[in-house]
């Protein structure tokens, strides 16, 4: 692998040799890390971890009424959002 490197990070690199750093573990480190970052980040794509952290980032306020349905009952839901829906049409 071949890098080029500006003045500055010529004399940080000069620097580490000196104090008996391996540039090359260095740089595996450094590929270690990245990846994982990125595989951290895929791993967040799981649309059932990213509304996990969205709730528990925000949660329903203590005064908020229970539902009076369940709303993994899909026709329950779609029942009470449209009678919702039709309550606010109405003048």
């Amino acid at each position: 692998m071949n890098v080029r490197l500006d003045e500055a990070r010529l004399r940080k690199v000069r620097r580490l040799r000196a104090q008996g750093i391996a540039l090359s573990d260095l740089v595996r480190e450094a590929i270690d890390a990245r990846h994982d970052a990125l595989a951290g980040q895929s791993a967040s794509r799981n649309p059932a971890d990213v509304v996990r952290r969205i709730l528990h980032a925000h949660p329903d306020p203590s005064t908020l009424k229970a539902r009076t349905y369940d709303v993994h009952d899909r026709t329950a839901a779609r029942n009470a959002i449209e009678a919702r829906l039709k309550r606010r049409r109405r003048p």
